[in-house]
């Protein structure tokens, strides 16, 4: 995966969580069709295709987080898979809910039945 962008959305969720205003918990993590490249202005992903919800958080160094959602056989079967997206607040299990916390680039075309993947953002708050 290219780097990931950390949105705007996803900084000032954080800001508004700390007054107790939004859960900043991660949820799921999204994949879509899109090239297009990420920026911090993103709040959805270009074109959401798949969403599933985390499955481990796993504290690393100071200030780090990994934040991990498995995709498994019968997951996204055919679809191209161009960006990923990673989604806080009121996300639910539909497409572009919650807040967009980091969006990247990945190129996986097409998802096989026959293959499983681990995705994982390695979130550092600095």
């Amino acid at each position: 995966m290219t780097a990931i962008t950390k949105t705007t959305a996803g900084i000032n969720l954080m800001r508004d969580s700390w007054g107790g205003l939004q859960s900043p918990i991660i949820t799921y993590i999204a994949v879509g069709s899109s090239n297009t490249a990420p920026t911090a202005g993103d709040t959805q992903l270009n074109a959401e295709t798949f969403r599933k919800k985390v499955v481990s958080y796993t504290q690393g160094a100071n200030g780090e987080l990994l934040v991990s959602a498995y995709l498994s056989p019968t997951d996204a079967v055919g679809l191209d898979i161009e960006e990923v997206g990673v989604f806080a607040g009121a996300a639910t299990s539909s497409a572009n809910t919650g807040v967009l916390v980091a969006h990247g680039l990945y190129s996986h075309n097409p998802k096989l039945n026959t293959e499983s993947i681990q995705i994982t953002l390695d979130a550092i708050t600095s």
